[in-house]
């Protein structure tokens, strides 16, 4: 069985997606609600979302931080220790937003 891949590590080398992890959080968005995961302890997370939505690091997001399209899920890094906070972008459907730690 071949390794998946999906991801670079901060070294600049392939993080191996080995097994799903830990849920970090799942929520129902609606636009103007910003919904924020439990802390990240792993190395990358994996997200999924029907709308499009905004994404940052901590407990603030704004329409100016990156737009993240996870309608086919996504795998990204994060930082040990740091929570995620996404948003609906602006015009998308109400949809639920699930987070998953990747090991």
């Amino acid at each position: 069985m071949s390794e998946v891949t999906a991801t670079i590590e901060r070294n600049g080398g392939i993080l191996p997606i080995v097994t799903p992890g830990v849920s970090r959080g799942k929520s129902s968005l609606t636009q103007g609600a910003t919904f924020t995961t439990q802390v990240i302890q792993g190395q990358a997370v994996y997200v999924f979302c029907k709308s499009l939505i905004h994404l940052a690091e901590g407990t603030a997001v704004t329409d100016a931080d990156a737009p993240i399209d996870a309608r086919g899920g996504c795998y990204l890094n994060a930082n040990r220790g740091k929570q995620i906070s996404v948003r609906l972008l602006a015009g998308e459907d109400p949809a639920t937003v699930w987070i998953h730690e990747v090991r």
